[in-house]
């Protein structure tokens, strides 16, 4: 085992099962409400036609981003320690920096991941490809990160909290993989290689 490994596993080794229990929660009840935007999505793709895909490809984008577990209530550390707002012995503070700190590595991961929401949000590109590719990948995108939420819910249910905060990093990076960048302006794929680069350093 690397120091820094054994760092954090110590950070995470504080936590009580009350407060990961919590977190657990928070995480499978963001992957529920995802799923059914997912769903409903999925049945609206059908009907959305050429001048309306870039829109749908906006609000898809924009409803998986609200729904992935970067809140407090879904980190065990903040949930512990943060009622106080002291953070007073929390591992998460003392391995990557206070969470309100400008350059602290959650700070940095959320700066860029709001960025990246930003930066679709206002995307107003239209799409260089055919209808009929853009629906296939929009429909790619939804399965998948309905099915990655589903394998979330059901893998974080015994874990612990340092093997929840790996997994957490394991499904961020897979479902900002499943955005459908390339309909996008060529700014997304800056914002979005700015979220890869600062969600190394979350856990």
């Amino acid at each position: 085992m690397t120091d820094r490994a054994k760092e954090l596993e110590e950070a995470a080794a504080s936590i009580d099962e009350a407060s990961l229990d919590m977190a657990r929660k928070a995480v499978i009840m963001g992957c529920q409400e995802l799923i059914y935007w997912l769903e409903l999505l999925s049945r609206r793709l059908e009907r959305v036609g050429p001048e309306k895909q870039h829109k749908f490809a906006r609000a898809f984008s924009l409803i998986l981003l609200g729904h992935l577990p970067t809140r407090p209530g879904t980190c065990p550390f903040c949930v512990q320690y943060g009622q106080s707002r002291s953070c007073r012995g929390c591992g998460y503070a003392a391995t990557h920096g206070r969470c309100d700190s400008d350059q602290s590595s959650f700070s940095l991961f959320i700066e860029a991941f709001s960025e990246l929401g930003r930066v679709i949000y206002q995307d107003t590109g239209g799409l260089n490809c055919h209808p009929d590719d853009v629906r296939l990948r929009l429909e790619h995108c939804i399965r998948f990160s309905r099915l990655l939420a589903a394998d979330m819910m059901t893998d974080i249910d015994s874990l612990c909290a340092r093997e929840l905060m790996e997994r957490k990093v394991r499904y961020l990076g897979q479902m900002i993989d499943l955005l459908p960048k390339e309909l996008f302006g060529p700014e997304i794929m800056e914002s979005w290689r700015r979220v890869h680069e600062t969600l190394r350093n979350y856990w």
